[in-house]
């Protein structure tokens, strides 16, 4: 897999996570222990659980998901 696929492959993931309702620790600790996101630990690992709380009350209230094609 290309860098550029697993870099979306995270996003999509993390898209997912914080629109899923779970809280910011769940989050957090899902994309530190799945095993397709290891290169992602140290970057993971330095996220401020209120910036997630944050960024998941922003997704919930104005994204808007595409169907997938």
């Amino acid at each position: 897999m290309t860098d550029q696929a697993k870099l979306s492959e995270y996003q999509d993931a993390l898209l997912e996570l914080l629109a899923s309702g779970m809280s910011e620790g769940e989050v957090i600790q899902r994309l530190q222990t799945d095993p397709r996101f290891a290169c992602y630990r140290d970057y993971v690992s330095q996220f401020d659980p209120d910036m997630v709380a944050v960024a998941s009350e922003l997704i919930c209230k104005w994204a808007i998901r595409k169907p997938d094609q």
